[in-house]
C-alpha cells in the first residue's frame, strides 16, 4: 500500500514539476528585432596571436628563472 501511494505522489509531483513555466501567447510573440538584422562579418587574421618566440625579458606576469 506504502508503494502504491509513494508512485502515485512521485507521478503527480513529476507532472506538476515538467508544467511549462511560460505565460499563456508566448508561442505568438514577435520578435523584437527583424531576423535579417545582422553584425557585420568580421574576418579573422591568418598569423597567430601573441609573440612567435618564448619572452627572453621578465614579463608584468612572469616570474625570472632562479
Amino acid at each position: 500500500m506504502r508503494r502504491a501511494l509513494l508512485i502515485a505522489i512521485g507521478v503527480t509531483v513529476s507532472l506538476l514539476a515538467c508544467r511549462t513555466t511560460q505565460p499563456p501567447g508566448t508561442e505568438n510573440a514577435q520578435p523584437i528585432e527583424a531576423p535579417a538584422q545582422r553584425e557585420e562579418i568580421q574576418t579573422v587574421p591568418a598569423e597567430p596571436p601573441g609573440p612567435a618566440a618564448p619572452l627572453t625579458e621578465p614579463d608584468a606576469g612572469t616570474v625570472p628563472p632562479s
